[in-house]
């Protein structure tokens, strides 16, 4: 019996995760990025881009439903949302649990991310078939500036701040963001860890703030992120998260397994650890 092959995801200061592979799904350099899918007995089907845990079938829900929901239920008629990245559905699939949504557009860069994903993923990838769902291959930052004043909400679901994804963190990528929402509109992103990213964290909320008359840290509990917690920003001119806010709208939501309707409030108490490495951001 050959010896078991193993994922690491090192991290600086020589601690990380490690996850046996029990079965390879897909090896594979894109155009982009190295990905890699495989399965494993206690988190199903794990997702890697370029050495780091994308996703694993076990416990993606706490990331993807609290990327969407708290931005979304802020808004009170997110007829239209974006998402850039994203490619394996996830978001996706979240957003179009809202009524309210008329129209998805879906900007991923990889095409080989979509193809896998619909492949390996059915689990996030059902919300690329969604009726309300649109998919465009392409650059985010440009589709941004093709499209002025075209959007209630802005999400991006993408990979660590390094690499082609560097440019979707920064000021000249948020004043196109800015653009891009309307009068009342949303952005949302994830933002690292606080723990273990403490300038890339610090630096995200600079530069939001340079642009965004308001933004706010809030958090989930992702297990098989570095910390185990992670960090999401939301911002905007006009909105705050609990101005447009009924819980009656979030109680109604269907198959959640994360958010609940008082995280709306309890998620962005950030702890104390988080708070003051935001503390000089106005």
């Amino acid at each position: 019996m050959s010896d078991p092959q193993w994922f690491s995801e090192l991290r600086k200061g020589g601690f990380g995760l490690t996850i046996r592979k029990d079965k390879v799904l897909v090896d594979k350099q894109t155009k982009y990025q190295h990905m890699e899918i495989f399965e494993n007995e206690g988190l199903g089907r794990v997702f890697i881009l370029d050495g780091c845990v994308m996703l694993t079938e076990q416990d993606e829900y706490s990331y993807h439903e609290m990327l969407v929901h708290p931005a979304l239920l802020a808004h009170p008629n997110p007829e239209k949302v974006l998402i850039i990245g994203g490619g394996d559905g996830g978001t996706l699939r979240e957003t179009l649990k809202h009524p309210e949504v008329q129209e998805a557009i879906l900007c991923e860069i990889d095409q080989d991310v979509i193809d896998a994903s619909r492949e390996f993923l059915p689990f996030t990838a059902v919300g690329l078939d969604h009726p309300k769902a649109k998919i465009f291959v392409g650059d985010g930052i440009q589709f941004l500036k093709d499209h002025e004043d075209s959007f209630d909400v802005i999400i991006v679901d993408s990979t660590d701040p390094v690499g082609f994804a560097e440019g979707l963190f920064g000021e000249s990528f948020y004043r196109d963001v800015k653009a891009s929402l309307r009068e009342d509109g949303i952005f949302v992103q994830q933002t690292e860890s606080p723990l273990f990213d403490k300038n890339v964290y610090h630096n995200i909320y600079k530069e939001l703030g340079k642009v965004f008359k308001k933004h706010w840290s809030y958090g989930a509990v992702i297990p098989m992120y570095p910390s185990g917690y992670w960090t999401f920003g939301m911002a905007s001119n006009d909105i705050d998260p609990w101005l447009h806010y009924e819980q009656e709208r979030a109680d109604s939501l269907e198959d959640l397994n994360y958010y609940t309707s008082q995280l709306q409030y309890s998620a962005f108490d950030m702890p104390n650890f988080a708070k003051m490495l935001l503390q000089d951001i106005k």
